[in-house]
């Protein structure tokens, strides 16, 4: 099912106001719900838990056009996914999130997906893996009596992925867990968003930093108001969405053993509601999706100590993440029976 939508925008930014914002949205399935999407050339991926399935879309018109028959994944909840080039051919990584697996599949030239190999031993993945070359680095949730952590998985063999090795995150306090949640890689390091119940809720979630070539962890872990949600890096900055807080936060990672708060945008103070989980950075220009309130904020952060609202789209429900392909910024909703939306923010 495929929706047009138009939708001025509107918002603390000064936009063209001849111009009318341009969205387009499908629905993969009526009783899954999408979380993760992936792209590679003219396809978009999409993976569907609850339904155990990833669906294929020709995004080379501007529209998402369904490709053949969704891929029935071996799990029922597949969630984050990424794609390598390896021995020239497209393979894709999938975390299944119900299983602790990671599955390998060939992206064959017409958009569909065969299987190639998986491995587990990855205790409760989350969706927010991440890929240098032909390592996959996975978060591991963790639960309420041990701390997360994250995997390194070899896909090098794609039909016999490996773990290679696995860290355990450090505990915010003495007796508190840490919840491996999202990940984002920059010059040798991988950033951790990690949410935390432990008691006192106010200094248990943190962000923290593991050497990738060594898979240790590095410097201390530096507190963020609670539940921190995802995490996206831009040169010499992280910027971390803070869901309880209805914040974003920017942290100065220019010494990954001794990371910096530059700022903190509050979402209430600025007169704006908003519970943000997905971030996406490009050039001048943050992301944001606002779970709760459906919407996607549009923020400046040419300084990163003085972020501002910009821009926001409404109409986007429970927006869960964000990827840009092209002149298009792709959005999965996180409801049962949610959409896919493709929007236009060249004119953002």
């Amino acid at each position: 099912m495929a929706v047009g939508l138009a939708i001025l925008l509107g918002g603390c930014g000064t936009p063209n106001p001849s111009w009318i914002q341009q969205i387009t949205s499908v629905t993969p399935s009526t009783s899954g719900t999408p979380n993760s999407v992936a792209t590679l050339g003219s396809f978009e991926f999409v993976s569907v838990q609850g339904t155990g399935q990833i669906f294929t879309y020709n995004i080379s018109s501007g529209s998402q056009t369904q490709v053949g028959t969704p891929y029935a994944t071996p799990c029922a909840d597949p969630s984050g996914m990424a794609i390598a080039t390896i021995a020239g051919s497209n393979v894709m990584a999938v975390a299944c999130y119900d299983t602790g697996s990671l599955l390998t599949l060939t992206v064959n030239a017409d958009g569909s997906l065969s299987a190639l190999g998986s491995v587990a031993g990855l205790p409760t993945p989350f969706p927010g893996i991440v890929l240098d070359g032909t390592d996959v680095l996975v978060p591991l949730f963790g639960g309420t009596s041990g701390n997360g952590g994250v995997a390194k998985v070899n896909i090098a063999t794609p039909a016999s992925p490996a773990i290679e090795a696995m860290v355990t995150l450090a505990s915010p306090a003495s007796g508190g867990v840490a919840n491996a949640e999202y990940l984002a890689l920059a010059g040798g390091y991988v950033y951790v968003t990690a949410g935390s119940e432990s008691n006192p809720l106010g200094s248990s979630s943190t962000v923290q930093v593991i050497n990738e070539a060594t898979m240790a962890l590095v410097g201390a872990p530096l507190v963020v108001p609670h539940s921190p949600q995802q995490i996206a890096v831009s040169g010499n900055v992280a910027y971390v969405t803070l869901f309880d807080a209805t914040a974003f936060e920017s942290i100065d990672i220019s010494n990954p053993a001794s990371l910096q708060p530059l700022g903190t945008l509050t979402f209430s103070a600025a007169n704006q509601s908003c519970h943000p989980v997905p971030v996406a950075v490009e050039g001048t220009y943050a992301y944001v999706g606002c779970y709760a309130e459906g919407s996607i904020q549009q923020l400046y952060i040419a300084n990163p100590a003085q972020m501002s609202l910009a821009q926001s789209i409404p109409a986007i429900a429970a927006p869960q993440r964000l990827l840009f392909a092209g002149n298009s910024l792709l959005v999965t909703s996180g409801a049962s029976g949610g959409q896919v939306y493709d929007i236009d923010f060249r004119s953002f």
